[in-house]
C-alpha cells in the first residue's frame, strides 16, 4: 500500500505549524535562533510555558496585546529582557526576537521585518 500526504498533512502529522513552514524573513530566522539561545529558559521552546513564567507569551492566553503595538514590545524589551540582563542583546538583536515573537503571535508575516520605522504602526492585538 502506497502512503502519500500533502504537504500541509504531513506538517500537521508532525506538529510542525503553518508559520514554520512559512518563508522567514532573515530578521525572523535570527530571532528564532536567539530566542532559542536566550528566552526558552523562561519561556519554553514553544513560547506557552518555562521555568520561569507560566503565561503563554503569543497565541490564545498570552498578554502580548497589553504592549498595543510592536514599539511598546520593544521598548520593554529594552528595559527587561532578558531577564537576566537587559544588555545581553543588542538593538537588531531585539528587533530580531521582537519580530519572531509577533510572526508567532500572528501580527507580522513571518517574511515581514520590524524596524524603528515601522513599529509604531504594527497594532499587537489579542487573539482571535
Amino acid at each position: 500500500m502506497k502512503i502519500w500526504m500533502t504537504p500541509a498533512l504531513l506538517a500537521a502529522a508532525l506538529g510542525v505549524s503553518s508559520y514554520a513552514a512559512a518563508q522567514e524573513s532573515p530578521q525572523v530566522a535570527q530571532g528564532k535562533a536567539l530566542y532559542g539561545e536566550f528566552c526558552t529558559i523562561c519561556h519554553g521552546a514553544d513560547g506557552k510555558r518555562g521555568e520561569g513564567f507560566q503565561t503563554p507569551i503569543w497565541g490564545p492566553g498570552t498578554l502580548i496585546a497589553k504592549f498595543g503595538t510592536a514599539q511598546g514590545l520593544f521598548e520593554y524589551h529594552q528595559m527587561m529582557m532578558p531577564f537576566n540582563d537587559p544588555n545581553l542583546m543588542n538593538d537588531e538583536q531585539k528587533w530580531a526576537v521582537v519580530a519572531f515573537l509577533l510572526a508567532n503571535h500572528g501580527a507580522i508575516k513571518p517574511a515581514d521585518t520590524v524596524s524603528a520605522a515601522n513599529a509604531s504602526a504594527i497594532p499587537i492585538k489579542p487573539p482571535q
